[in-house]
This record gives structure tokens, C-alpha cells and sequence, in this order.
């Protein structure tokens, strides 16, 4: 019998987020998913590219959990 082996992509250890990263980190759609993030301030601009930090958006479910 053959075993599997778990391949992981880059993406899912990074800490920055793309936008298509972010919505499948939140199961949410893409306007969204946006939303929330701005909301919570993680969005960093580096150069032209808006990606996303994973560690402001899990404070921020920390604290959504917390009410």
C-alpha cells in the first residue's frame, strides 16, 4: 500500500495574505473578506500589493470570540 505524504503549500505558513489566501483563511467571500480585514487593520501595502497579516486577523477572531 502506498502512503501519503501531506504537502503543504507556501501559503499556508506564511503570515501574509494574498487576497484569494485570505478568503479561504476566513471562508469568506472576497468583498468580505476585505472588509473584515481593513476593518481589523491588517492590511499592509508593500509596493503595489495589498497583502493581508494572518496574526492581526486571528487577534481579531480572538476578540469576536471573547463578546
Amino acid at each position: 500500500m502506498r502512503q501519503r505524504t501531506l504537502i503543504t503549500s507556501p501559503q499556508a505558513e506564511a503570515r501574509l495574505l494574498d487576497v484569494t489566501g485570505l478568503c479561504v483563511y476566513l471562508g469568506l467571500g472576497r468583498n468580505k473578506a476585505i472588509e473584515f480585514a481593513k476593518e481589523a487593520g491588517a492590511l499592509k501595502r508593500i509596493g503595489r500589493r495589498a497583502l493581508y497579516d494572518r496574526a492581526v486577523i486571528d487577534k481579531a477572531l480572538d476578540e469576536l470570540q471573547a463578546d
